[in-house]
């Protein structure tokens, strides 16, 4: 085969991968529209999670468990059971928190997510993903959509790599795992080496009842 005829099968071939990849990318634009489609379509959500934390100052994970409740598009419930009780409602922009001690004495404190900026990029997450706001979470993360290998067909997998210096220097990236419009696990892995494990599980209406 000759130098020249070598050269010409490189170019098309360039070619061909030039022409495919503007196909490819709407593609995954379009799959992303059609999940955030179905995750809008939700409006009210509960389920319950179990959480593990990570980090290398410790012995062994920090574990706990409760509920999780949301609803559109600014309602964010964590009501934490175990090991103890604790309730963290984020509306809108207001965070209320509240804790209860075994002798029934408790906390109770309320602040502006503005007052946070990254822990309200963390928070949007989340409730943007729940929203189905994709314009609302691409504000504060890349955005990328994979199909993990081996799973049922409608599974799903978002990796969000924040954009704004002063949230990456705290995390790394956020990856958030489910079936079809239900989340099933998100990993949240900070710049440290720490990272937060939870697994959650939708409640069904007849369970709520």
């Amino acid at each position: 085969m000759t130098h020249r005829s070598v050269t010409r099968r490189r170019v098309l071939f360039l070619a061909v991968v030039t022409c495919m990849i503007p196909a490819l990318a709407r593609a995954a634009d379009d799959a992303l529209a059609r999940l955030f489609t179905e995750f809008g379509a939700q409006r009210e959500r509960q389920a319950r999670f179990s959480e593990r934390k990570f980090s290398a100052l410790l012995k062994k994970p920090v574990e706990s468990s409760g509920m999780l409740i949301f609803r559109a598009p600014g309602y964010l419930e964590k009501r934490t059971i175990e090991p103890q009780r604790e309730t963290v409602r984020i509306e809108d922009n207001v965070v209320s928190y509240e804790s209860a001690s075994g002798s029934g004495a408790g906390q109770k404190r309320t602040f502006s997510l503005s007052d946070a900026p990254l822990l309200a990029a963390l928070i949007e997450s989340l409730r943007a993903t729940l929203a189905g706001d994709l314009p609302l979470l691409r504000r504060h993360y890349d955005v990328t959509l994979t199909a993990p290998a081996q799973t049922q067909a409608a599974s799903w997998q978002l990796t969000l790599v924040p954009r704004e210096r002063a949230l990456l220097d705290a995390v790394s990236r956020v990856v958030l795992r489910g079936t079809s419009a239900e989340i099933s696990a998100i990993e949240i892995v900070e710049a440290s080496g720490d990272l937060t494990l939870m697994q959650i599980s939708a409640v069904s209406n007849s369970s709520k009842k």
